[in-house]
């Protein structure tokens, strides 16, 4: 091979390399944050957690004298 292309090989080892470590987990951490902001300004959520942690309460109706 020649001098020329040993150096685009190397240039674009390097460049895959900083692809990977640098642009690859700022990707990820920005849709968490664009995920985390469409949550936080959605009323279907809130609504959503209400209805699944509600206490379920047992009301009895019993009627006459129990004593």
């Amino acid at each position: 091979m020649s001098v020329g292309v040993e150096f685009y090989i190397g240039l674009i080892e390097i460049f895959s390399v900083v692809q990977k470590f640098i642009l690859g987990p700022r990707l990820i951490l920005s849709i968490r944050q664009y995920n985390a902001e469409i949550m936080a300004n959605c009323d279907h959520a809130t609504a959503m957690t209400s209805i699944a942690f509600q206490e379920r309460v047992q009301t009895s109706a019993v009627s006459g004298d129990d004593g």
